[in-house]
């Protein structure tokens, strides 16, 4: 005996993580090579280069005048709604929702009324209705949801934009949905569209994000927060990721029919009843044991998977797409755990 403490293990490997949406494909190659080559860290940021505002209104398919840079989503949010709820005001929000809301919520002092879900669109702008008492305010949507993975209906928010409410869209997943709300700016300067870099883009470690909204609330937002405070990494990999879109964008097309697999394959569980889903993840209703329960199991098995009890979704999970060998490993994990369940 030497006392020395023992080596950890050679074939040690990092839990799979299908617990927060990342993209297992990672960010484009001409992300790091822009980031290798770029000298001018050193600096402070000036204004936003107009090749990268070109870029991205070609890529969303609205004028530069129209978008609005941030860096995290988290701080495109907290911005969005300091100018949009007045001072004592609320934002009403379709439950559950996730941690985004949350957290903005937290810090910034604003208040979260939620309404249900469920319903017909009828059933649902009346639950807004109530809510507000009939006085329109800002109703914060998320399409695709997380974690439920439903898309919003566009005619359910024409309904409420036309009553004269704000609606704040958050469309972080909208590269894996057909159903994007973004038309509905061109018609409505009180919606709001929220994207982001990191789940299409794999650029959640250099946080990137964009309000696609009316050149007013741009120019409200800017003349608060100038643009100028995005960081030069996050500049430097929208720009790259932007270039290298047709191949980020194949990705997706990948993690979509991925995400149909994933789902067929859950469906032959007897302890989960996965939910069709528009974002890169398929939650799943517990139908034996608890949520708690098949995280733990699987956990001890490598695998890390979200437990949606935290977003107010008791007795759900929330799985991320990942790759073919992913899917088929989970589904391994869980024929083993289903036994302990």
């Amino acid at each position: 005996m030497t006392g020395r403490e023992p080596r950890p293990a050679l074939d040690a490997r990092e839990p799979l993580r299908l617990h927060e949406n990342e993209n297992p494909y990672g960010c484009s190659l001409l992300v790091q090579e822009s980031l290798s080559i770029y000298d001018a860290f050193s600096r402070t940021p000036g204004p936003l280069p107009r090749s990268l505002m070109l870029s991205l209104s070609r890529y969303a398919g609205r004028p530069p005048e129209r978008l609005y840079l941030a860096n995290s989503p988290e701080e495109l949010l907290e911005r969005v709604l300091s100018v949009l709820v007045p001072p004592g005001g609320e934002v009403v929000a379709y439950a559950p929702y996730g941690r985004l809301l949350r957290h903005v919520s937290s810090v910034s002092g604003i208040p979260v009324r939620p309404v249900e879900r469920g319903g017909d669109l009828r059933a649902r702008a009346e639950g807004v209705l109530e809510a507000t008492g009939g006085a329109p305010g800002v109703v914060y949507v998320g399409s695709p949801n997380d974690p439920t993975g439903d898309a919003t209906p566009p005619l359910e928010l024409v309904t409420l934009l036309h009553g004269g409410y704000t609606v704040v869209a958050d469309e972080s997943y909208v590269e894996f949905t057909s159903r994007s709300l973004g038309m509905l700016g061109s018609e409505f300067p009180s919606f709001v569209s929220l994207r982001g870099f990191g789940p299409w883009a794999g650029l959640w470690g250099i946080p990137v994000s964009y309000a696609v909204t009316s050149p007013d609330l741009v120019r409200e937002l800017e003349s608060r927060w100038p643009q100028t405070l995005v960081s030069a990494a996050s500049r430097v990999a929208a720009d790259a990721s932007l270039e290298d879109s047709a191949l980020l964008l194949n990705r997706v097309r990948h993690l979509r029919l991925e995400r149909a697999r994933l789902f067929r394959r859950l469906r032959k569980l007897n302890f989960v009843e996965p939910i069709p889903s528009h974002g890169p993840f398929v939650s799943c209703a517990v139908t034996r044991g608890t949520a708690e329960g098949v995280c733990e199991l699987l956990e001890a098995e490598g695998i890390l998977v979200h437990n949606c009890v935290e977003d107010g979704w008791p007795g759900h999970v929330r799985i991320s797409v990942g790759t073919a060998e992913q899917t088929d490993e989970l589904f391994r994990a869980m024929c083993r755990i289903a036994v302990a369940v």
